[in-house]
């Protein structure tokens, strides 16, 4: 399987224009760019996946439906299964686009236990609380994190979908889950740690505990912005930053990778979510050896 890296740019010069018809009129060069080489692609890899830089000129927006069909006619032939990306691109069912959402939630627990230190907490005495997304990332959250912590809340509307999930938690290590709901509640306050696998807007924003962790794996950028300019003592973070065969990469990076190079991580990633599968990630991520060695927000190291 091949991965593409596929990224809007206004530079000219990138599109292998010869030098001597840079000087012609912006406005000739746009049109020019948009009727012939509305695309720049070149062979590119990350660590042991092979792929290709993709630069689209301007944005989506201003290409045809012929030359987008042609771009994914392009992806099709190369036999790319995945993509990174931060354009706005509907692509066929079988082609997956990787944010990071998954890396981040496999690796959940050592992203909080680093956040923690600067709380000069531990897990044992953290208290968390998933945001429900209504989405199987909430369900992975759940079962990385469920055997290592002590406390343990749900805000959803959805509590009777969990209930098999809380009797079975109970029984193998004896952990009571808690759940409650309404974006005004006093419960709000109680948590140091927050993972928000949601992209609803509840306005909570103001009922975080002080300097809480608040961990946006599901990359809800509008939320992450009011947060933002709303908390500014609160640690952000929506991705991380990964140390693997002496290079580091941004989850969504490393997440391509494994995707393009690992067949039991891109099935994972394609299918519906199972428990029995997810360790069998988690062990393979443990093989491989990955320190975290940043969090981020909006990719940049805080």
């Amino acid at each position: 399987m091949k991965f593409a890296e596929i990224q809007c740019s206004t530079k000219i010069e990138s599109f292998g224009i010869p030098k001597i018809f840079l000087k012609l009129p912006h406005f000739i060069l746009n049109w020019y760019l948009l009727q012939y080489r509305p695309f720049c692609i070149k062979e590119m890899n990350l660590a042991n996946a092979e792929g290709y830089e993709i630069k689209i000129y301007q944005n989506l927006e201003q290409q045809t439906e012929k030359q987008i069909q042609k771009l994914l006619l392009f992806l099709k032939q190369k036999e790319v299964a995945v993509v990174l990306t931060d354009c706005d691109i509907i692509l066929p069912n079988n082609i997956k686009i990787c944010y990071g959402t998954i890396l981040n939630s496999l690796l959940v627990l050592q992203a909080t236990q680093k956040a923690i230190k600067r709380q000069h907490k531990t897990l044992q005495e953290s208290r968390f609380l998933i945001i429900d997304g209504e989405n199987f990332i909430t369900d992975l959250v759940l079962d990385v994190l469920y055997p290592h912590v002590n406390y343990l809340s749900i805000y959803t509307n959805r509590q009777e979908y969990f209930t098999k999930k809380t009797e079975q938690i109970y029984e193998d290590y004896g952990l009571c889950l808690e759940f409650f709901t309404g974006e005004k509640n006093k419960l709000f306050g109680t948590y140091n740690v927050i993972i928000n696998c949601s992209n609803n807007m509840d306005n909570y924003d103001y009922k975080i505990q002080k300097n809480a962790f608040y961990f946006d794996i599901i990359q809800n950028k509008p939320k992450m912005k009011r947060l933002l300019s709303r908390r500014n003592d609160l640690l952000l973070s929506d991705g991380l930053l990964l140390k693997w065969q002496n290079n580091t990469y941004y989850s969504k990076q490393l997440e391509t990778i494994f995707c393009a190079t690992e067949k039991h991580f891109y099935y994972f990633l394609c299918h519906d979510y199972r428990q029995q599968s997810a360790q069998e990630i988690i062990d393979l991520l443990q093989q491989k050896e990955i320190i975290i060695t940043g969090l981020t927000c909006f990719e940049k190291r805080i």
